[in-house]
């Protein structure tokens, strides 16, 4: 081989191994805590756990592998264009070939490592992950669950528990509303509530003792029925047992099974068999294939064969773009990739979803993607003059608009300094808090944090965007409603992981290139300590971390609400209690609950209005009532209620049963205001609304441990950036000399090790394991020490 193939080769898989890595770990961290969950509570062996995290890295690397190809290909080539060794190496005598042949070269092995992932390892994995998932979705429900929130993901079913004391499987004060008949809910009222897991595929079943079930005709309004018990089973059915695509079922099977049903010379007309294929592969393909199955089978394997291609064609159209990247360098090559693979992702998914619609032939839908990429690579190295041309046009024109940006401020701050000598007196030089020295560290860190920010979100949205693309196909989810869910994701993306690893890498890369080429050493013989050149950073990411915090405590809330409101529709799941405006339950002031069927806030009128009254100590209904009609009376200040019932119960007896015409129940003193106001979580809440929640319920008796952590956590976390800011000086110091890939890849390793840290030690303090100040504040505070000892022990 020879040396400039060796080090062509040398120079793309360097950076390309550093752009696998990133991606690969931001998409992974969506898993991180999922698995330290089940570490913490228990639920699965040390050999499950591991397996757990290993599985989801195969899906992840097909779609991985061909981005870090892609990005190895541009900034290796663009910093040989920047650096003027391609013009040397052309002026020599050497062809273009010579840089294509090694590049192709590891394109080529891109491609097989992802043909391997796609189309054996990734489908084993996806299978095994699903078995294990279907076992342990039992012990998952009881950590969805929270108390003090009406929980709809049950299908007909509507749970809400007053506690949760503690392991998440003991619940206090269960109410549980059947909706399966309209207008009657089938009530259960319990004092106690143990969950039971149930075994493998089958549903959880929860345990009630001391309890009463109420059920009434809705006709016959004088019929109801109390039924109590002292000790019943009830089945929670989890939202992992309702019906999945057949995108999903698809990407299960073997690729045997999948060319089996697609040679089905004569696919039924209906589609009634691929409800039984989620069995074993023999039974798969026992089975006669229907039309949709046969469609899904097609599609589903031209994706696989065609995914992989994208290492080939994205290395392709990276090499003419690569070469004539004169300046920019790494900059331009990450932002340059990032637009390739959202592009070529991009048209990739509208195949998919053509395909899988049946508006377009499998083969041309997923090969598309493939064939405008490959033909515009081609296209540009066979002509390469005009190729080189218009890149050089789209450079010269953005460093112009550069240059006229950077004029326009030199004359503001020309006219600065003619009015601060017109009426100021001059300052001494070296007098100012930020010097040259502070805004060229400044400077040079805060490109690295923009472009990891850029990055870090770009390859969210893309690996989001994939993974959400049968959900949007399957529920006909409009282009609308999708740009609306990512538009309200972004701000929690920034929040994280964006932001904190960004800040991170940039620490990290800009002090370590700092230290590589000597720059700290000169800044140590002109008298400047390690301390004061880090000084700025530590400002900035400080500011960082006060941004954070008012992002989360301020927007967050009301912009977490609209993106699970939009991620809930595209996933075909029923809204949460507080935007559905079709069917309500709400928690009274007193111990009441209210349903009600619709509520106008602009008139202050109730339609099929339900009230269950009980005691808070047995969790029994003392009174229930019912109103086909209530409206709000400003003269009396209360409700009146027209055509319903009222019955007062003692245990399983009613022991008074009035029907009215119109009546009014001094009791019911919510206001209208009251009914117009959104049932939050902890994440929906600002800071100082859940310390005012925290204090209401903890004067009612009620266990406030989970949100504790959460309240100390809302202030705690935000200073990750300037944590991993002061663990990763000393670091970029250290490790500086074993380059760049091993500086990234410790910035992981860092992220890695607070997240897991700190979901661990949450987890810990919600099962009282620890104080939940203590909890919350703990990753911080070990993570401080670690890096003022580091810091301290670094030559200044």
């Amino acid at each position: 081989m020879r040396i400039l193939t060796r080090y062509i080769l040398k120079e793309v898989a360097s950076h390309s191994l550093l752009g696998l890595l990133i991606f690969t770990f931001v998409i992974y961290m969506r898993h991180l805590g999922y698995v330290l969950e089940l570490v913490v509570r228990r639920d699965a062996s040390a050999s499950n756990v591991l397996t757990l995290f290993l599985l989801p890295i195969p899906g992840i690397l097909v779609i991985t592998i061909p981005m870090a190809v892609v990005v190895g290909t541009l900034i290796g080539l663009g910093r040989m264009a920047a650096d003027g060794e391609v013009i040397a190496a052309r002026g020599s005598g050497i062809g273009l070939g010579q840089f294509v042949r090694p590049v192709m070269i590891y394109a080529l092995i891109g491609w097989g490592l992802t043909a391997w992932m796609g189309l054996s390892l990734g489908a084993q994995a996806a299978r095994k992950l699903v078995r294990m998932e279907a076992q342990l979705k039992a012990s998952q429900v009881p950590y969805e669950i929270r108390p003090r929130v009406f929980i709809e993901q049950f299908p007909k079913l509507l749970l809400y528990l007053a506690d949760i004391r503690g392991s998440r499987s003991q619940w206090h004060g269960v109410f549980i509303a059947d909706n399966s008949q309209e207008n009657a809910p089938k009530v259960t009222l319990a004092d106690s509530g143990i969950l039971v897991n149930g075994n493998h595929a089958g549903p959880s079943t929860l345990h009630l003792e001391h309890g009463a079930q109420h059920e009434y005709d809705p006709k016959h309004s004088e019929q109801y029925s109390v039924t109590s018990f002292t000790a019943t089973d009830i089945p929670i059915p989890s939202d992992q047992t309702a019906p999945t695509t057949e995108r999903w079922k698809a990407q299960l099977l073997p690729l045997s099974t999948l060319f089996e049903i697609a040679r089905d010379p004569q696919p039924q007309a209906e589609s009634s068999a691929i409800g039984n294929r989620g069995g074993k592969t023999s039974e798969m393909a026992a089975a006669p294939a229907t039309q949709n199955e046969r469609r899904s089978a097609l599609v589903e394997l031209h994706y696989r064969f065609a995914l992989p291609v994208a290492a080939l064609v994205l290395g392709l159209v990276g090499i003419p773009l690569g070469l004539y990247t004169r300046k920019g360098g790494k900059a331009a090559g990450v932002i340059v990739a990032i637009l390739l693979v959202f592009l070529y992702y991009i048209l990739m998914a509208f195949g998919l979803s053509f395909a899988k619609q049946g508006r377009l032939n499998p083969a041309l839908g997923l090969w598309m993607a493939n064939v405008a990429f490959g033909a515009a690579g081609v296209f540009m190295l066979v002509h390469m003059r005009a190729a080189r041309a218009r890149v050089q046009f789209v450079q010269d024109w953005m460093e112009d608009l550069g240059r006229r940006w950077e004029a326009a401020r030199a004359r503001r701050r020309r006219a600065r300094v003619n009015l601060d000598t017109a009426f100021l007196q001059p300052r001494p030089a070296g007098n100012r808090f930020f010097q040259i020295l502070d805004i060229y560290i400044i400077r040079e860190w805060l490109f690295y944090l923009v472009l990891m920010v850029f990055t870090f979100t770009g390859i969210y949205f893309i690996f989001d965007f994939f993974q959400l693309l049968g959900d949007v196909i399957h529920n006909h989810a409009g282009p609308l409603v999708v740009l609306n869910y990512y538009r309200y994701l972004a701000p929690q993306v920034l929040f994280f992981p964006a932001i904190p690893l960004a800040a991170l890498v940039a620490t990290l890369v800009s002090f370590g290139l700092l230290n590589k080429t000597n720059q700290i050493t000169a800044m140590k013989s002109a008298g400047v300590s390690l301390y004061r050149a880090a000084l700025p950073v530590f400002v900035a990411t400080a500011a960082l971390s006060a941004g954070l915090f008012l992002l989360e405590d301020n927007y967050l809330p009301a912009l977490n609400q609209r993106q699970d409101a939009y991620r809930n529709q595209i996933k075909g799941k029923p809204a949460q209690t507080y935007f559905r405006p079709d069917l309500q339950w709400i928690f009274g002031e007193s111990s009441r609950i209210l349903n009600y069927r619709f509520f106008d806030p602009d008139r202050s009128v109730f339609a099929n209005l339900s009230v269950f009254e009980f005691d808070p100590k047995t969790f029994e209904i003392t009174r229930r009532i019912y109103a086909d009609r209530a409206f709000w009376e400003p003269h009396i200040k209360g409700w009146v209620l027209e055509n319903g019932w009222m019955r007062n119960l003692a245990g399983d007896r009613v022991v008074e049963y009035a029907p009215f015409s119109v009546a009014t129940f001094k009791e019911i003193s919510e206001q209208p205001s009251y009914f117009a106001r959104e049932v939050k979580t902890s994440e929906q809440m600002s800071a100082w609304e859940l310390r005012r929640y925290i204090d209401e319920l903890s004067q009612s008796g009620f266990d406030v441990v989970r949100l504790s952590v959460q309240f100390y956590r809302k202030f705690s976390f935000p200073l990750i950036a300037l944590l991993v800011t002061l663990i990763a000086i000393p670091f970029s110091l250290v490790e500086a000399s074993k380059g760049l890939v091993a500086g990234v890849a410790l910035s992981m390793g860092i992220a890695i090790a607070y997240w897991s840290l700190s979901s661990l030690l949450e987890e810990m303090g919600n099962l009282h394991q620890l104080p939940p100040a203590l909890a919350a504040w703990s990753p911080d505070i070990l993570f401080a020490l670690c890096g003022a000892y580091l810091l301290l022990r670094v030559r200044t």
